[in-house]
């Protein structure tokens, strides 16, 4: 594994880390010193205690006292705690761009928004498609919600990539977030907020289909 230096070194290893989670490259129920990960990315240990500690309040390592670190089994349960709150999160806020789609700064989200699906349909993208998500939070205004969204995101990665895999999944993305789209652009509260549930309850149904999980 390579770490990147163009941004600090701590979110370079929390980076790096979470790519090897995804890759499997880390793997769950091994477990890893610091100095494992020192010396895989050629940086010293703090960078790398930084990034295990924001992991380990994600819920996503467990800290074995004087052996190391273990990246955490995710559960049936995870994936529906984390795709419930998202929904509800999501749902409120897709309500809020609705209610307010009238408004300039709606108007320019709703905007981004319909440029970052487009792209999204040319050259499909982890980041434009998880864009598409944050707009739709960021335009609410909620700090709350934010936090709650970010401490989340890793997990959406991780579940991501298997979600994505599935057949036609990427353009039933497309047209669920259109969905989404085409509700606020109405002003449309209620078609909203079912769109965005939808999505989430459909790619939920998809990742208990393709994600092995351990009960």
């Amino acid at each position: 594994m390579e770490i990147r230096r163009s941004a600090t070194l701590k979110e370079q290893a929390y980076q790096a880390i979470l790519d090897g989670i995804v890759s499997q490259k880390i793997q769950r129920g091994q477990i890893y010193s610091e100095q494992w990960f020192a010396d895989s990315f050629q940086i010293s240990r703090t960078p790398v205690r930084e990034a295990l500690l924001q992991f380990r309040l994600e819920g996503l390592m467990e800290v074995l006292p004087n052996r190391g670190v273990m990246v955490r089994t995710l559960t049936r349960r995870d994936a529906r705690n984390t795709f419930e709150l998202r929904a509800a999160i999501e749902g409120f806020c897709a309500a809020n761009m609705a209610r307010r789609h009238a408004e300039p700064e709606a108007q320019r989200s709703l905007a981004r928004i319909g440029e970052a699906l487009e792209r999204c349909r040319e050259d499909f993208s982890q980041e434009g498609e998880l864009f598409i998500h944050e707009e739709i939070i960021r335009f609410c205004g909620n700090p709350l919600f934010q936090e709650q969204f970010d401490n989340m995101r890793t997990r959406i990665n991780i579940f991501w990539w298997n979600v994505i895999q599935a057949e036609h999944r990427r353009d039933q993305v497309y047209e669920e977030h259109k969905a989404i789209l085409e509700a606020m652009r109405a002003g449309d509260e209620a078609g909203a907020v079912d769109a965005s549930y939808r999505h989430s309850r459909i790619t939920l149904d998809v990742l208990f289909e393709h994600f092995s999980f351990e009960e």
